[in-house]
């Protein structure tokens, strides 16, 4: 079983190395650009209604208002799938309760698919749940996806999820449209659903990444439990909004399971969330930033680490093996001012050695400045 918190684990790794004033923390993909501040007012105009338990269901526009941003941004058909869609507290809570609903629905069945390495929220509801978490290792000549074809058919048959996460955490790639078609063909073959990750997918470099829900439409969204939230697209992680797109009958069961059980978002915060995804200006800015940070860690990063900038996201997924294991890079970062976290704190030991431990995580969320010294950091203390 992977960690719970990579983060405290990193934490106790470098414990013994006290912190200086200035020193970098890019450990955490914590956004640190500014929320946007149209949302204080919307929230003060709905301050009241704070006095008001929040429904576990779409209301007050909230699912028109995300079907009108779902239409417009995927090309969808309709612009009202306000009975496909939930309110959640963030994407990470939102995928453990979906998981949790796959293994009830499928609990004749022992697997979760999932990418090695991964976010590690993915491996908690197998490991409480008593189900098997197959972590399958992902490689850069697949593009940090899992082969599709090295999945046996009896593997597929005994699947509840698969873990899908486009632009990935940690190395930023983005599912094409054929591997998204030939995945939900699997998927309706045999009968498993596809728990999709979005968060990042509008923080991108050139080109939209697909969504699994556009090639799903053709059936109703059958099988998909689709997640996102305002986290990183408008910087606003204490927010904890977000939402779940999907099969009815998924959100239906989903419903009945958070109704009694789920944090469920506040009147204003919903209200407010509704204007966030209805702009579209602060989220353009926002990518225009991540992007330059890119372009100051790619054009000054020593060649000998052989980096090209990610399509999507905003985590540096940096290759260290030919200077030492990832604790000893980390440690050796932490002790010259730079924190980042160990590739391995991501992955899960099984039965294939992963190659997570070659590499390190690097969130770019700081400003221009600080990633520029990061990376003198880097090129000057790994040589």
């Amino acid at each position: 079983m992977v960690s719970l918190s990579p983060f405290q684990r990193t934490r106790e790794l470098l414990k013994n190395y006290p912190e200086k004033n200035g020193w970098i923390d890019m450990s955490i993909g914590s956004p640190k650009h500014e929320i946007p501040s149209f949302i204080k007012e919307i929230i003060y105009n709905n301050f009241t209604e704070f006095q008001n338990y929040p429904s576990a269901n779409s209301n007050l526009n909230f699912g028109k208002n995300i079907s009108k941003w779902l239409s417009r941004r995927h090309n969808l058909k309709s612009d009202d799938y306000t009975s496909n869609i939930l309110p959640i507290s963030g994407s990470r809570e939102g995928l453990f309760f979906g998981s949790l609903l796959a293994k009830k629905l499928q609990n004749q069945r022992s697997i979760f698919i999932l990418p090695n390495p991964f976010y590690p929220v993915y491996a908690t509801t197998g490991y409480y749940a008593d189900r098997e978490n197959l972590s399958i290792n992902v490689s850069r000549e697949d593009d940090f996806f899992i082969n599709l074809s090295m999945v046996e058919d009896n593997t597929w048959s005994n699947t509840i999820a698969f873990y899908l996460c486009s632009p990935s955490n940690p190395q930023g790639s983005i599912a094409s449209m054929q591997y998204l078609e030939e995945l939900y063909e699997l998927s309706l073959r045999h009968n498993f659903i596809i728990i999709a990750d979005e968060c990042y997918s509008e923080i991108y470099r050139d080109e939209a990444p697909h969504s699994i829900i556009e090639v799903a439409e053709k059936n109703k969204f059958k099988n998909i439990l689709s997640f996102n939230s305002l986290s990183k697209r408008s910087n606003a992680p204490g927010l904890r909004s977000g939402f779940v797109f999907g099969e009815k009958n998924l959100i239906d069961r989903l419903f009945d399971l958070r109704n009694v059980a789920a944090p469920t978002v506040p009147i204003p915060i919903q209200i407010a969330s509704e204007a966030l995804w209805d702009d579209e200006s602060h989220v353009i800015e926002n990518r225009k930033l991540y992007n330059q940070k890119f372009e100051i860690f790619q054009n000054n990063i020593d060649k000998k680490f052989n980096f090209n900038t990610p399509s999507g996201g905003f985590f540096a997924w940096l290759q260290i093996s030919e200077f030492g294991s990832d604790e000893e890079v980390a440690v050796k970062l932490w002790s010259a001012g730079l924190k980042v976290i160990p590739g391995s704190y991501l992955s899960v030991n099984n039965s294939d050695s992963s190659s997570a431990d070659n590499y390190i995580r690097i969130a770019l969320v700081g400003s221009n400045s600080d990633v520029k010294e990061a990376v003198a950091i880097i090129n000057k203390v790994l040589n």
